[in-house]
């Protein structure tokens, strides 16, 4: 049965309400310590009530509310300046096609506080478009549609808590207006890996199709390697799907996933193996967690015996790395820095954000046997 158990439900509760009161306790701070301590507060009591009563809307009043949330933060957009925030994602996109309009290779150059781009190639394409209309802001409203579209499909109190749930994010607020590009990214592969579930019904132009758009979406974030793997073993171990047919799904995916990056070795081979996306993400963790991570991964898959398991530990998995990068700040810069100097990109927690929004709002429960 693919269900969440309890336990699963409460630590992915403690996972979405730590996020958020990361976000809601370092920028309410910076008005004062008072209101970041008690509106955190507040948040854990309504999150808390959130879950005992699990309200449950018309469908209709659902979807209007979306329509309204989504209308009001584009119109925002226009109003609140992004360099009112920290984040310079937006920059870092417009750093990237400049450079390329110069003919300049783009992942050498450095934003005016010394980031470079980071992200793999597919990510800058799929940006461009909200580039050239000049607010890419856009991208994580397109998110907050495709999740929407989603949970439509859900029960209707599964889609009354998608709303309350969303709405009352801290993170989602930051990743509007501050113009990051992190849900996009989450939600896309979330949504591929979901749709995977389905994986062993493929027909085989199915089958081809999706190892290609896995592949370019998997150029966008390494990271997305953790619950890739989870997936595949578990397919591989559980589901029984043939290991020749899994091993050419993973061929294919590999090669449209290296072909984005065929034309900056071709056009810049030297400065490519000087500086690249991999050689830049691999900063933000230290190399040996990444590999205990990636070992986390393939036993834990072995563990998982349904979909609600693989979505579990997948979202274990990245709150984990992504804690880790936390932990690391704290440790080099110290608690204070990392909270109001911003060491830590706390933002990277966004990428737990689908997975734990899919387990909150399923309304059933794991029954032990």
């Amino acid at each position: 049965m693919n269900a969440y158990s309890k336990i699963q439900k409460s630590l992915s509760l403690f996972m979405f309400i730590t996020i958020n009161i990361f976000f809601y306790f370092k920028y309410l701070s910076k008005i004062s310590v008072v209101w970041g301590t008690v509106v955190s507060l507040l948040y854990i009591i309504f999150m808390l009530l959130l879950i005992k009563y699990r309200p449950t809307w018309k469908r209709k009043t659902v979807t209007s509310a979306l329509v309204a949330f989504i209308a009001v933060a584009a119109v925002l957009l226009f109003f609140i300046p992004k360099e009112l925030f920290t984040a310079d994602r937006w920059l870092i996109i417009d750093l990237f096609w400049n450079s390329v309009s110069n003919d300049l290779y783009p992942y050498a150059q450095q934003t005016a506080i010394g980031n470079y781009p980071g992200a793999m190639p597919f990510y800058f394409l799929l940006c461009l478009p909200f580039h050239y209309l000049g607010e890419i802001g856009f991208i994580t409203l397109v998110a907050i549609a495709l999740l929407s579209i989603y949970f439509y499909r859900k029960s209707v109190q599964s889609y009354t808590l998608f709303f309350i749930f969303l709405a009352s994010s801290a993170c989602i607020y930051w990743e509007i207006f501050s113009r990051s590009t992190l849900l996009i990214n989450t939600t896309l592969f979330s949504l591929f890996l979901w749709i995977l579930n389905a994986y062993p019904r493929f027909s085989n132009r199915m089958w081809l199709g999706s190892a290609l758009v896995g592949g370019l979406l998997f150029s966008m974030r390494t990271v997305f390697v953790l619950p890739l793997i989870v997936w595949g073993l578990y397919q591989l171990f559980h589901e029984k799907v043939k290991p020749l047919k899994l091993i050419g799904w993973g061929v294919v995916f590999l090669l449209a996933f290296a072909v984005t990056f065929l034309p900056f070795i071709v056009a810049y081979p030297h400065d490519f193996w000087e500086i690249n996306p991999f050689l830049i993400q691999s900063t933000l963790v230290p190399s040996i967690f990444i590999a205990i991570f990636v070992v986390l991964a393939i036993i834990g898959s072995f563990f998982c015996h349904n979909n609600a398991d693989v979505n579990f530990f997948s979202v274990v998995l990245l709150f984990g790395i992504v804690t880790v990068h936390v932990i690391t700040a704290i440790y080099r810069y110290g608690l204070e820095a990392v909270i109001f100097e911003s060491r830590a990109d706390i933002s990277y927690y966004i990428f737990c954000i689908p997975y734990l929004l899919l387990i909150l709002t399923d309304k059933s429960v794991a029954v032990k046997k």
